[in-house]
Order: C-alpha cells, then structure tokens, then sequence
C-alpha cells in the first residue's frame, strides 16, 4: 500500500503525459504555443527550489534534463554519436544521483560530485571529437537480429542499459520505498519514451513532465522536513497542531513518555536513546482503533483517536504498552559510552523499555482539543506516579 501512495503522484504525471502526448495536435494553437514555453519556466522554478532547499538529487536531475533538452531539440540525426553516448549514459547519471546521499550544494562534501561531473562532461567531449573504434562498435552494433528491434530506433546496446538501470531502480524502489526513487525511475521512463519516439513534441511534453516529477520531489521533501520528526519520521509538533485545528466531535488524545529515559540516556549514550526513541516510534506508527501517532517532543509523544472515548482508545494503548515492555531492546556493547561489568564481556545486552500512558477524552468540559491535551497529561503524570509502565485515563 505505502509503494502505491508513494508511486501514484509519478504514475499520474506519466499517464497525463502520455494522454498529452496523443492529443497535442488537437490543443489550441495559443495553448500549443504556451507549452513550448513550459520546460524553461520549469527549470527555473525547479532550479530556484533545489537551491532554496539545499536538495542536490533534484539540482543535478535537473541538469541532466537540461542537457537532454539541448541535444535533443538541435539537428536530430538517428544514428549520431552524441545522441547515442547520451542516450546511453543518462540511465547511469540517474542512477547515480539517485543513489547519492544528500549532502547539499554547496558544502565540501558535494565536490566530488562538481569534479566527477566536469570530468565526464570535457570526457565526453573528447570523444565526441575523436571517437575510438571501439567504442562506436560497442554503442552501434547489433549484438541480436535486427529484425527483433525494427520497433525501436535506438541501438541494442542503449536499449540494453535503459533495461537493466530501470529494473535495477524499480528493485530499489521497491525494496526502500521513497519518493526519491520514485521521481528517479518515472525521469528514467519518460527519457526512453523521448529517445523512443524522437520528435520534438516528446522532447517538450516528457521532459516538462520530468520536471514537474523533480517540483514534486522538491515540495515533498520540503513538506517531510516542515512536518515529520528527522528522527523518528513520526508527524511533529505542528503536524498536531494541523489536527487539533480540524479535529471536532468525539476523539481521544494521549500523552506518551518514555521510563526513566534521562537515566538511560546517561548509561547507554545518547544514539543508543535515539535508537530507542525510533523503536517506540515503529510501534507506535502501528496502534491499531486508527489512531494517529505523532511526536511532541524529547520522549513524549502523542496519539490521537478519531471517534474514540478515553476507554476504547484504552484498550489499543494497553496493546501498545505491552508490545514495547515485552520486547527487550537489543543494546550493541560497542555503541555504548559506560560498560556495564555485568554483562562478562557479552557483546550484546537487553534491556527493558517501558512506556507510561495518560489518556483523555472530549467528553469532558473542555473548550479545546489543546485542554484535553493537558488532560492527557495530567493523566500521564499520574500513571508516573502510580509507578510508571502502566495507562490511566483522565
């Protein structure tokens, strides 16, 4: 279900285009004429975000469209080296971008990326110049019958690079679900689908679907870094307060915190906390009675129940509670800043997590979703002083 939520924005882009595509000679002259327009209006929007955000996959996609976009709209010859040394190293550029880790665009990290990328580019004019035999032979040579691929006018061997990077990707996708590889793979169809049907109302129509794939990427990854928790990916603060501001009728709030989770942090080390943190997060990204899990802040956390009294919403808490209190976390010895002499040099040690819950309702006199809130807390307070790892209701 998450692949197909995050695949489904890309999958529109794609079917818009293609449908585009079909009907382009049937637009409006006017509207003909605006849409040539569109792929520089898109890099410029496209390009000013990506720098706004400090996003370096989008930026050098974008770059790489840019480039595609001049080849293919100058004096197209089917069978012309630079075509087909760019047909043939775009996959691999994508690929690689995708697979680059953010490190921004303008930090010492990224160097490596400017120089690899000047590199290739005076590379590649170079060749362009004074192409080798062999490697004209390599792009331009039919290694299985021709007959099997008259529908196709690119040479087998750039077919067989889109094949493999695009089933490579989709097997990243699908194993690490984001919108990063998601905008990845649609670029890489719709760059097949340019080089496929080579005209210039593809280059146009594909390539500004392209860029429409890298804004959404943009917008996204900014709206992840507005709402979700870096840490725990859980919505945030404002996240809740977005809820709070539509929410009405019957629901339940609840106030989360961790046991004892100074200490822990003291013995255990501060990334050991964090990778609990995210393990309570996991579970609680799963409550079942619909409720909707978010992080307020430190350890605590919330969870809200739409149309949920305080001692339904109980019973999915108590569920909740157990799952962590029975489930030792798992500690690696060498991640920890003090060694505790009782584990006899064991390399792992597991230690017992435990939650404690305060629950409240609209039901009671209150004038806002913030009110029951504090409720919650009160609750939360009580169940700590009631000796922790346990649920009170308000």
């Amino acid at each position: 279900m998450r692949i197909i939520r995050i695949l489904f924005p890309v999958l529109i882009l794609l079917v818009l285009s293609i449908i585009s595509y079909q009907q382009y000679h049937q637009l409006p002259s006017a509207l003909l004429a605006t849409i040539s327009f569109l792929p520089f209006v898109l890099v410029v929007l496209v390009v000013g975000l990506a720098i706004h955000f400090n996003n370096s996959s989008v930026f050098f996609y974008t770059l790489l469209l840019v480039l595609n976009y001049i080849v293919l709209t100058g004096e197209w010859k089917q069978a012309d080296l630079s075509t087909v040394m760019l047909a043939s190293s775009l996959p691999l550029f994508i690929l690689i971008f995708a697979l680059l880790p953010g490190r921004g665009l303008f930090s010492l990290k990224v160097l490596p990326v400017y120089v690899f990328l000047l590199s290739a580019a005076g590379l590649s004019s170079w060749i362009y110049q004074q192409p080798p035999q062999w490697l004209i032979f390599y792009l331009m040579s039919d290694w299985l019958p021709a007959r099997y691929f008259d529908w196709v006018n690119l040479p087998q061997t750039v077919l067989a690079h889109s094949i493999v990077i695009s089933l490579f990707m989709l097997v990243l996708f699908i194993s690490k679900p984001s919108t990063h590889f998601a905008v990845a793979f649609g670029i890489l169809i719709l760059l097949f689908m340019q080089y496929f049907l080579q005209d210039s109302r593809s280059v146009i129509l594909f390539g500004s679907a392209s860029l429409l794939m890298c804004l959404y990427a943009v917008v996204q990854e900014s709206w992840r870094m507005a709402y979700l928790d870096e840490l725990t990916e859980l919505p945030g603060r404002r996240a809740l307060r977005e809820k709070f501001q539509s929410i009405s009728g019957l629901y339940t709030v609840a106030m989360l915190d961790v046991d004892h989770f100074k200490k822990f942090n003291d013995k255990y080390g501060h990334d050991t906390g964090d990778a609990v943190l995210r393990m309570i997060a996991a579970k609680m990204s799963k409550v079942s009675g619909g409720g909707l899990a978010y992080r307020y802040g430190g350890e605590e956390f919330t969870v809200v129940f739409n149309g949920e009294n305080n001692q339904s919403a109980k019973t999915h808490l108590e569920v909740l509670r157990m799952s962590i209190a029975d489930n030792p976390f798992v500690i690696n010895r060498q991640d920890r800043r003090q060694h505790d002499s009782k584990t006899n040099g064991a390399k792992n040690i597991a230690v017992k997590v435990t939650v404690s819950i305060g629950v409240a309702d609209s039901k009671e006199s209150v004038k806002s979703p913030w009110d029951v809130l504090k409720l919650a807390d009160k609750a939360l307070y009580k169940a700590k002083k009631k000796g922790r790892n346990q649920t009170c209701v308000s």
